[in-house]
């Protein structure tokens, strides 16, 4: 079954120049026609684009590249070139174009000129430009959100490690005066014990005060193992803060990773 064009080649050239950015090169690199849509997009009218070199559309570092002489040369041998591209407007903006560089022969085969057909995509590559420096400044302000946080709960920790520090010695004093308190009821009982009838006054006393010294005891032993529980789990979230940084750091590189590579995807 023989395939026939449904559609002529005047029609698909005509809808081609209407859509497209186009311009063609002679071999000596000149601009020999344009379509309003590149002229436009370049800032120029067609007729001011006419003789214009090409390379006065390129940056100066592309203009002196191993690769903008590479181009032309594989163009010349017939060979077509596909890729986004930066041009420079007539204001001097830069432009980026998805474009096709496509040499053009005559009836022998002899490459003649070269036609670009061009798609500019410099709103859509600000967008991604700007998308991509959002989501590196991302993990960046986490980092410095994490480590910011952590610092207060590290100092939050610390400051509650040193007020259970302040209650041991308190209860270190405490205990300390209920010992020595212990000693005087005992004394007093002794005493008591010696004067006979007389001494029952100081026996009262005695067992008041031991009694007084054993409530201050078993009140110590709770602070003791409150503040015992408290520096545990003050300990605990000193490493939980601790473990915390070091994901955060090692996410933010993982993330940092991954947008270079997002980078170089959308080169």
């Amino acid at each position: 079954m023989t395939i026939t064009q449904v559609l002529s080649t005047d029609a698909v050239l005509k809808a081609l120049e209407t859509h497209l950015a186009m311009i063609e090169f002679n071999l000596n690199k000149e601009v020999i026609w344009v379509n309003g849509n590149f002229a436009s997009a370049m800032g120029y009218r067609p007729e001011e684009m006419t003789g214009m070199k090409h390379q006065e559309f390129c940056t100066e570092a592309f203009q002196n590249s191993e690769e903008y002489q590479a181009l032309w040369s594989n163009l010349k041998k017939g060979l077509k070139f596909q890729e986004k591209i930066l041009r420079v407007s007539k204001n001097g903006s830069l432009l980026w174009f998805e474009a096709t560089y496509i040499p053009v022969a005559d009836e022998t085969g002899e490459v003649t000129a070269v036609l670009k057909i061009a798609t500019n995509i410099t709103d859509h590559e600000s967008r991604t430009h700007t998308i991509i420096s959002d989501l590196k400044s991302m993990p960046e302000e986490l980092a410095d959100l994490v480590v910011a946080n952590t610092k207060e709960s590290i100092q939050a920790v610390q400051a509650l490690q040193n007020q259970t520090d302040l209650i041991s010695q308190t209860s270190k004093t405490i205990s300390h005066i209920s010992s020595q308190t212990n000693m005087v009821a005992l004394n007093a009982a002794i005493e008591a014990a010696r004067v006979g009838e007389q001494g029952k006054g100081f026996k009262v006393v005695a067992d008041e005060i031991r009694r007084l010294s054993t409530n201050v005891d078993e009140a110590i032993d709770k602070v003791n193992s409150n503040v015992e529980n408290i520096t545990k789990e003050a300990q605990k979230v000193s490493s939980i803060t601790n473990s915390l940084q070091t994901i955060i750091k090692e996410t933010q590189i993982k993330f940092s990773a991954t947008i270079t590579e997002f980078e170089e995807t959308a080169k």
